[in-house]
């Protein structure tokens, strides 16, 4: 055989002697391919599920466009047998959207929504399955009164986003096309263009999945080293034998290979078993069903084949640290202290180049742009798993020399072991760090988004009072709505008047106009004199920059979606809204108008409304109104001008990386406890010992959560810092100003904090088991 071929066998034989071992070398040898194949299955799962998400997002994008009901080409869509009214009669209960769809089919061939196998017969309700568990939950009478109707069956997946979105379909009678919001359709869906993410928003996307990749990266690469000690104790053993540094490289990498091979596999069979459970979690109103968590093949290898390739690069790196020389002698290589230059010089590198590389908002939407911010983003969260452990080796170098006994103990480990200190620990160190990031980024947008927005809730009449506002859609104008509303437990006062939706031909901005007699517009506004005839305008309190709103006498309008042409009338004068004005204050100019003034086929047209000022502290006062409002009028529409409204996409990628926060933190928990337990079993002998001459058990307790909470307090110090810059430097790509969430911020701290405490209380009965008398035994 020729020296190059019999050297190729040689180098094959060595991986799989290195495989045998790790599957046969015994007890300690199972163990650890155990903890290794556990812990990168772990990872293997989240990025598998990280893997699913352009999948789940396509078929979401497909179900919301197969369910619009709305006619965005404006064509007008005459009666027939195939058409359907719709209107909207969408509703929250605690905080809890639900979608409602009031629907009368004008023939027996008019389309079916999604989900809909016959349309509910009038005064009968197809709900959810959510939504049918929702009715059902004790506690929950408010709701089932605002929403009394019969159930005639329950609405299928092909009409819902997720398994817990809340939606029911309400059979009507005697609707009419343009009133009260009805409109016709004579299809379901639309395919349109999806709209380019404004650049904040694609900036808050590529963050987060860096965010919540870079951690699971970092954790399976972590996780190819559990047992290293025993490791380089067996390479020892195989170099007395005769094998050379060349072969045990090889043999490590075998042992390194096969594992992730398993955890690869293991990886798999857990992502198998949650994709069947996914239906059962729901995250902030974000769930999916099972078949949209299908991993994309490109992805799926991509997985496949990095996971084994990582841990190679993790076992020959770790290689380098140590010599195994025969006798069962382990000795590391010269040891020097670690330098500082090149672990300042990552994060500061990836800081110049997120400051450097896009100069403008826009440019943050391009494929160059996003992979700039991607890689400065990689240099500050990589460069602090290299920073932290500098700072815990000159740590313990000063403060290690005097305290208790438990202190010495954990200072001597850490001097001695500190790489599997800290590879458990940064993890959770990279996760905080991005997640700090996160929610600065996040917050600064959402900042800039509703920041500017008045509050609604000045001029209140009281400490705890705020206001909201019903509009009853095609209700009688001649029921005394406002005196029926105001029974409502909660519910201080409540005035009555009709609103109409205006604008300026063709295309104006939409305005608003109340109108009321003069006895009622004294409650509204400050009214010094008034006659049948009169207009006024109110205009926003000072400071107010939203207020976009034209009003000038004889301006031709068209009133709401009728179309029907309305001209401004003389506007008698300005005045101010009334302190303690039901209403609150205005958020644009208002014009109130007189029945004289608007006209007959204004009030005609005009959807009747009660302001309503109530009371805070009771409770659930909202849903209270809400559910009088619905007995009043189903389609009854009742709005808090004091609630932020959150941008819709933004408010969805919230919701998603909120999701992928909570899975990578429940990864770095199950990591630490993998990596305390691994570190508990190499010290197994020392601990057996210790607690044969003397040592009490609660001293070795103290050491283990010393060991783990130092290196978490110096990352978590580390972490808050660069997440902050980071979270500002990225505010500063888009144009925004910083604004910090301190309270967001010691709330992740606390997280880590909350993990070292939970990790040391689940190691302490593995504590307990390798600190017996038979630990010592050797053989």
């Amino acid at each position: 055989m020729a020296p190059k071929r019999r050297k190729r066998l040689g180098g094959f034989r060595a991986v799989a002697l290195g495989a045998r071992l790790a599957l046969t070398g015994g007890r300690v040898s199972a163990v650890r391919t155990i903890l290794m194949a556990a812990g990168i299955g772990i990872g293997v799962a989240v990025v598998l599920l990280a893997a699913s998400v352009p999948t789940a997002r396509h078929h979401r994008d497909l179900r919301i466009h197969e369910r619009i009901d709305v006619n965005l080409d404006d064509r007008v869509v005459p009666a027939s047998r195939r058409t359907v009214l719709v209107s909207d009669i969408d509703t929250v209960f605690r905080d809890v959207a639900i979608r409602g769809r009031l629907v009368e089919p004008e023939g027996p061939d008019a389309p079916l929504p999604p989900g809909l196998d016959r349309y509910p017969r009038p005064g009968e309700m197809v709900v959810s399955p959510a939504l049918a568990r929702l009715l059902a939950e004790p506690g929950n009478g408010l709701l089932r009164a605002r929403l009394d109707h019969p159930v005639a069956g329950e609405v299928d997946d092909s009409g819902l986003l997720g398994p817990g979105e809340y939606v029911f379909f309400l059979g009507g009678e005697h609707m009419e096309n343009g009133v009260a919001g009805a409109r016709r359709l004579d299809h379901f869906g639309k395919v349109y263009a999806v709209k380019p993410l404004a650049p904040d928003l694609v900036l808050l996307t590529a963050v987060g999945i860096v965010v919540l990749l870079t951690p699971v990266v970092v954790f399976i690469a972590a996780a190819t080293r559990f047992g290293g000690e025993h490791r380089d104790r067996r390479l020892a053993a195989l170099r007395l034998i005769g094998a050379d540094r060349g072969m045990t490289a090889r043999i490590a990498a075998g042992e390194a290979l096969v594992s992730s091979l398993i955890g690869v596999v293991v990886g798999a069979a857990l992502f198998a078993v949650g994709r069947r459970c996914v239906e059962l979690v729901d995250v902030q109103g974000l769930s999916v069903f099972p078949r949209d968590l299908t991993p994309q093949p490109f992805l799926a290898a991509v997985v496949v084949v990095a996971v084994p390739c990582l841990s190679l690069i993790s076992a020959h790196l770790a290689m380098n640290k140590v010599v195994a020389e025969p006798l069962e002698v382990v000795r590391r290589s010269v040891r020097t202290k670690r330098r500082l230059w090149w672990r300042v010089a990552l994060p500061l590198f990836g800081l110049l180049l997120l400051r450097t590389s896009v100069r403008d908002a826009s440019q943050v939407q391009s494929t160059a742009g996003v992979v700039s911010v991607v890689a400065g983003v990689l240099g500050l969260l990589v460069g602090v798993t290299a920073v932290v452990p500098w700072l815990l080796e000159r740590f313990t170098e000063r403060a290690g020399g005097a305290g208790p006994l438990s202190w010495q103990l954990a200072m001597r480990r850490l001097r001695s072991h500190s790489e599997a200190s800290t590879r458990s620990v940064n993890g959770i160190v990279v996760a905080v760090a991005g997640a700090i990031a996160l929610q600065t980024l996040f917050t600064g947008i959402a900042h800039s988004h509703t920041g500017n927005h008045p509050s609604t809730t000045q001029g209140r009449s009281a400490p705890d009072t705020q206001v909201g506002l019903v509009r009853l859609a095609g209700a009688d104008g001649e029921k005394p709505y406002a005196s029926l509303l105001a029974r409502t437990p909660g519910v201080t006062r409540a005035v009555g008047f009709s609103e109409l939706q205006v604008s300026e031909v063709p295309y104006g901005i939409p305005q608003t106009v109340r109108i009321a007699d003069c006895a009622v517009l004294r409650l509204l506004a400050s009214v010094p004199t008034c006659s049948d005839g009169d207009a006024f305008l109110v205009a926003p309190r000072s400071g107010s920059t939203d207020d976009m709103t034209e009003w000038e006498t004889g301006t031709r309008m068209r009133m709401g979606m009728s179309g029907l042409a309305w001209r401004v009338p003389r506007i008698t004068a300005t005045v101010r809204a009334r302190p303690g004005a039901p209403q609150g204050a205005f958020p644009e100019t208002m014009l109130l108008a007189t029945p004289g003034a608007a006209g007959a086929t204004a009030i005609a047209q005009a959807t009747h409304a009660v302001s309503l000022a109530y009371q805070t502290s009771r409770e659930d006062v909202r849903d209270r109104i809400r559910t009088a409002a619905a007995r009043l009028n189903p389609r009854s529409q009742v709005d808090f001008p004091g609630d932020r409204r959150d941008d819709t996409a933004l408010s969805s990628i919230s919701r998603a990386l909120l999701a992928g926060v909570a899975v990578v933190l429940l990864l770095i928990a199950t990591s630490m406890l993998i990596g305390a337990v691994e570190q508990l079993r190499d010290q197994k002998r020392v601990m057996a010992m210790l607690v044969v001459v003397g040592t009490r058990r609660r001293t070795l307790s103290g050491s283990v959560l010393w060991q783990t909470a130092l290196p978490v307090a110096i990352g978590m110090l580390v972490a808050g810092l660069v997440g902050t810059v980071l979270g500002g430097t990225l505010l500063h790509l888009i144009g925004r100003a910083a604004v910090f969430d301190w309270i967001s911020m010691l709330a992740m701290t606390g997280i880590g904090a909350g993990a070292v405490l939970l990790v040391t209380v689940l190691t302490l009965p593995t504590l307990r088991r390798v600190t017996r008398v038979e630990a010592i035994r050797h053989e």
